[in-house]
């Protein structure tokens, strides 16, 4: 729910007019799909596709600055996102509708394929179709990465950065917090130092 924050930061900027005519039940039916396509993960693949490429409700950068604090704040990262999507759009009613779709019918979908697991774990063809499920969405959630990844222009820095974090918490398996700790503020600095300084208007004619 942390995932407010982020939508608050911005509320001094008007919502596109595309944004304001989204309706809940967009929002639901779009969670909804989201949750069950999704089945053995990937929920971040899936969100981009649908919340970015084809909805166009956020941007690249919208997207990953969302989803990089979503994943940061406690609780789980898709639920956080949805609470940020749907307050962007439709505020509280859409946050309700957004959940809603995330979790309403999945929850009951779980709890069913719960019970016949337990009735049928020990069957080979069982694991079989886990373990097929949880290598479709690793490569879901890499794709992901790669297909934006390739929308930016290449930058040493974050490759680095993103280098040092795959390292300490993927192979070294560090703890978390010290890693982000560390690697937040770096990575935030050197972001800041390539941004350009606004400039009053005009002030580049002056200078021509």
């Amino acid at each position: 729910m942390g995932c407010f924050l982020l939508d608050t930061m911005s509320d001094n900027q008007p919502a596109p007019r595309s944004m304001q005519r989204v309706r809940l039940w967009d929002i639901a039916t779009s969670y909804l799909r989201i949750s069950l396509s999704s089945f053995g993960g990937g929920l971040s693949a899936w969100a981009q596709l649908v919340v970015v490429d084809q909805r166009k409700w956020l941007t690249d950068e919208e997207f990953l600055s969302a989803l990089a604090l979503c994943r940061i704040l406690p609780g789980p990262n898709q639920v956080n996102f949805a609470v940020y999507v749907g307050s962007r759009l439709r505020g509280i009613a859409g946050v309700l509708a957004a959940l809603a779709g995330l979790i309403v019918i999945p929850f009951f979908i779980v709890l069913l394929m719960g019970i016949a697991y337990f009735q049928y774990q020990y069957l080979s063809g069982v694991q079989s179709a886990l373990r097929g499920m949880a290598a479709v969405a690793v490569g879901m959630t890499g794709g992901m990465g790669l297909k934006l990844a390739l929308r930016y222009p290449f930058n040493f820095w974050s490759m680095l950065i993103m280098a040092a974090a795959f390292i300490t918490i993927g192979i070294l398996r560090w703890p978390l917090l010290p890693v982000l700790a560390v690697l937040i503020p770096i990575s935030v600095g050197l972001a800041w130092n390539r941004v350009p300084e606004a400039r009053p208007p005009g002030e580049e004619n002056h200078e021509s």
